[in-house]
């Protein structure tokens, strides 16, 4: 296409200079704009406004569910830990419980 736009400007210069006449460069012209193919002109793009969230739908992000989910944690094995006695079996009870829930909910998302 640009080779098409350099060849009218080469014409339109020559034109100018008096090396052809407006017949000969209107001919020529005619010529080269022929040989570009149809092209489809498609309808201006436009964009839908977007849809405000509303109040009642809105779900907590990937960080609010990991902070949720860790808040959680960490309460249970806090109470895990006053009720058994000793906090190392505790965190231990509770992440076996956190892992658990976490391959249940990844078998659920796979079908």
């Amino acid at each position: 296409m640009t080779a098409i736009f350099e060849e009218i400007r080469r014409l339109e210069a020559a034109r100018k200079n008096g090396a052809i006449s407006e017949a000969e460069f209107a001919s020529a012209k005619a010529r080269l704009l022929d040989t570009v193919e149809d092209a489809t002109v498609l309808p201006p793009f436009e964009t839908a406004a977007p849809q405000p969230r509303s109040a009642a739908s809105t779900a907590p992000g990937p960080w609010g569910l990991m902070l949720m989910g860790l808040c959680g944690a960490g309460l249970l094995t806090f109470l895990a830990g006053q009720l058994i006695g000793d906090l190392t079996i505790a965190f231990t009870l509770v992440a076996a419980c956190v892992a658990a829930v976490v391959v249940a909910a990844f078998r659920k998302l796979e079908g």
